[in-house]
């Protein structure tokens, strides 16, 4: 599977100067840019450019964007889902270090463009990969299933987190029954799997596609459904979990033997790999019977030992797309047990320094800052989220469950 779009590096000057900084300061300085420069005063979404420079109203055709005619995805705003969500689940572990007081605010805006991303639209259950800055509700046709993992991850770290307030977690009760809606309508062998897009047709690369995929993918579906249950305690999410999940596992196991993990190595990029590592973060810390968290665990190894192979080849800078050094960082750091070596440690201070991180792309911030404070929050011993990284994986017993 191919990516779906570059990044494109919005660079500006930095100030004050980011010499001498250390790690926290860093990551702090250049979240305070992601949000004065890049995040929407309209829509709350964390763009890759500035937001003025975002596809304006005009050039949508009846709201809407269509690749397959020449629109793009817009203008700066293919992939704020992704990206949204990877920094809503960063100001998760963040604000569990460090405490500060000043992030329950601030992830409430993250947490309100996602939102706008399954709502602003009037599409029930559709989560779009961007918004509109001007209007605030106009997108792009398609999405993806990378958009929606990210998204359903995001809004279930933040429900389980501190952060969030009783309405908060009521409104993504609804906003996750919204989508696990959209996609049992949907997601059918006549609509080959495919959760249709904004105007209801097929989309005809796969992307949407959320059943009979590839093994790393094949828990996507399953994730929705039991984030669902998780959030509202409905059975009948559960229910529809249970009959997919053994079937997920054992496709995603096939990724353990080297000769199917080498042939579908080139469709596995290092967003997938950190897409994987969501999905099944979600799975181990929700799904109750100690027999499948074994499986799901084992299935994390793989995607893990990826991570550190990419990580290395890497040397803290990044692929073609999104954030390569993040991407396989979290990969390994979502893994439970999995041993983050003194090498990755120094990889990802390079990385925070090379450049300096206020001084990167947006993109590039969220996914190192995330990888960053996940690091800090396993080797501060304070809460290690969600039953990961040699804390109890019990069902429901992680230190950010309300």
């Amino acid at each position: 599977m191919k990516a779906e779009n570059k990044e494109k590096v919005c660079s500006k000057s930095v100030s004050p100067p980011c010499a001498g900084m250390d790690p926290d300061a860093l990551c702090r300085v250049a979240y305070e840019r992601v949000e004065t420069d890049f995040t929407g005063p309209h829509t709350h979404l964390i763009y890759a450019c500035a937001p003025s420079q975002v596809t304006p109203a005009s050039k949508f055709r009846n709201g809407l964007l269509f690749p397959e005619l020449g629109d793009g995805y817009g203008e700066g705003m293919e992939d704020t889902a992704i990206v949204g969500g990877v920094a809503l689940s960063m100001l998760v572990d963040w604000h569990a270090v460090t405490g500060d007081a000043t992030l329950p605010a601030r992830a409430k805006i993250v947490y309100e463009g996602l939102r706008g991303l399954v709502t602003a639209h009037g599409r029930p259950g559709f989560v779009a990969r961007g918004l509109c800055e001007e209007d605030g509700k106009s997108l792009c046709a398609l999405s993806s299933r990378d958009q929606v993992t990210h998204v359903v991850h995001g809004l279930w770290r933040y429900w389980r987190s501190a952060l969030s307030g009783s309405a908060e977690r009521e409104e993504i009760g609804r906003l996750l029954t919204a989508i696990a809606t959209r996609m049992e309508t949907n997601c059918t062998p006549e609509n080959d799997y495919d959760f249709l897009r904004a105007d209801g047709s097929r989309d005809s690369r796969g992307i949407q596609r959320m059943w009979c995929c590839n093994p790393h993918e094949m828990g996507r579906l399953p994730m929705v459904y039991l984030a669902a249950w998780a959030v509202t305690g409905d059975a009948h999410w559960k229910e529809l979990y249970d009959g997919l999940i053994d079937e997920a596992l054992d496709s995603a196991l096939r990724l353990t033997d080297p000769e199917t993990a080498r042939a579908l190595r080139s469709q596995m990029p290092e967003y997938a790999l950190l897409q994987m590592q969501s999905c099944q973060e979600l799975l181990l810390a929700e799904e109750p019977d100690a027999v499948r968290r074994a499986r799901i665990r084992q299935a994390m190894e793989v995607p893990a030992a990826m991570g550190a192979e990419r990580a290395v080849a890497l040397d803290g800078g990044d692929s073609r797309w999104l954030c390569g050094a993040g991407e396989s960082l979290l990969a390994q750091l979502y893994a439970p047990r999995y041993p983050f070596s003194a090498e990755m440690v120094a990889l990802l201070m390079k990385s925070l320094g090379e450049p300096p991180l206020p001084e990167a792309s947006p993109c590039r911030i969220i996914h190192l800052a995330a990888a960053y404070w996940r690091w800090r929050r396993i080797g501060s011993g304070v809460g290690s989220p969600d039953g990961q990284n040699g804390s109890p994986d019990s069902q429901g017993g992680s230190p950010d469950s309300h």
